[in-house]
């Protein structure tokens, strides 16, 4: 069955004073290539990248996934990072696209409040999916899993960009569709809104289906 919003707890919640925006998931539609991405990495070392494969890596940076890669058959995991970064660049390259009102929600957003991305997405392949999708000239504040020494689902990446902001992360917004973000933007302190049907887990202060779900679209509109 399919989850709805949560209505009661986005009502509950106070208007934020800056939001912060996970990437890959959230505010573009990156998966299916980040998916093809893994699976050739995989393929090309005579593994099968099956459901299992995909819990371990989804949401992590390309170094973590490295580290997850070469325990789950071998090599060195460096190299394999390095390897799903170019993969990476390559399959978003082919046309990912913004997530169903991702571009509405980030241009009111940023009309009312400091807007920034926190991503575990290495540099490269930030600016270049955030420019694809017509995002980055709403974004001028991001930080990339290239930009902090500890990646989700630690706090760096979101307690860097509130910084960036000069807003305290209690009084700030994290918009997340992983688990491994959520923790992350929970463990920085910020209340963490849920969006997609990955984001299932306890770190959630309230949660939405999709970014042009009209509870949030009404919630915005009380900021």
């Amino acid at each position: 069955m399919e989850r709805t919003a949560d209505v009661a707890a986005l009502r509950g919640l106070a208007p934020p004073a800056a939001v912060v925006f996970d990437c890959d998931g959230t505010l573009m539609d990156t998966e299916p290539f980040a998916d093809a991405a893994r699976g050739a990495v995989f393929t090309r070392r005579g593994h099968v990248y099956d459901e299992a494969a995909r819990g371990a890596l989804i949401g992590l940076s390309t170094t973590q996934g490295g580290e997850v890669m070469s325990r789950l058959f071998g090599g060195n995991a460096s190299r394999l990072a390095e390897e799903l970064a170019e993969e990476l660049l390559s399959a978003v390259a082919v046309g990912a696209q913004p997530m169903p009102g991702a571009v509405d929600l980030v241009r009111r957003s940023a009309a009312l409040v400091p807007v920034a991305v926190a991503s575990n997405g290495p540099r490269p392949l930030l600016d270049k999916t955030l420019a694809q999708g017509g995002l980055a000239g709403w974004l001028p504040i991001t930080v990339s899993g290239d930009d902090v020494e500890r990646p989700k689902p630690h706090p760096d990446c979101y307690l860097a960009a509130c910084a960036a902001l000069e807003v305290p992360p209690e009084r700030s917004l994290a918009v997340e569709d992983s688990s491994v973000g959520a923790q992350a933007a929970n463990a920085a302190g910020m209340v963490v809104l849920g969006v997609g049907s990955r984001a299932h887990c306890p770190h959630l202060h309230a949660y939405v289906p999709s970014l042009d779900d009209p509870a949030l679209q009404c919630w915005l509109g009380t900021w």
